[in-house]
């Protein structure tokens, strides 16, 4: 297990038998966001991404900020999900746009290959075979991505005429 507001998360993994740095791995990270501080959520991502290669991919969930609170426009099962967490002591914390989730994502680096709901699950897999669920039974307050980490960036050449020569493209002047 890992309190992601104080655990050391890199040091946690690194001791964890079986796991290999700089590995191509696949992160599940699904259910979290939501309970910890966005700074937190950001330090796990760096923290993962400093350990794993470049390409991995990141599975993970976020709450919709649109439905986070209590207000007129959010759906009441919504509001109840919420206050059945707080009670059992694990308050909402955190949400999203689509938008800034997918900068969040790139700021700690990470590019988003898809960001769906239930709703796009409906049309895109159900609606097909006729298994579509009715529109009041979906819920739309989780969004599910698939990101994968950004590759290291490259260090700019000195000059194009030495990049050349380290690449042997410069014929030697005869």
């Amino acid at each position: 297990p890992v309190d992601f507001t104080t655990d050391d998360l890199k040091q946690k993994l690194v001791l964890h038998e079986g796991f290999q740095t700089m590995a191509r791995s696949v992160i599940t990270m699904e259910g979290v966001t939501q309970y910890i501080p966005k700074e937190s959520t950001a330090d796990t991502l760096k923290k993962l991404k400093d350990i794993v290669a470049p390409g991995s991919t990141l599975l993970l969930t976020y709450v919709d900020q649109n439905y986070l609170g209590d207000g007129e426009t959010v759906p009441k099962s919504y509001q109840r999900i919420q206050q059945l967490a707080a009670k059992v002591g694990e308050p909402w914390v955190s949400g999203w746009t689509k938008e800034d989730f997918r900068v969040f994502l790139r700021e700690n680096g990470y590019e988003v290959v898809s960001d769906t709901a239930m709703s796009d699950y409906n049309l895109t897999y159900l609606k097909d075979v006729n298994r579509q669920l009715p529109e009041e039974e979906l819920m739309n307050l989780e969004r599910f991505v698939v990101a994968r980490t950004l590759p290291i960036p490259k260090a700019p050449s000195l000059s194009k005429e030495s990049d050349r020569k380290f690449k042997g493209i410069e014929k030697s002047a005869e």
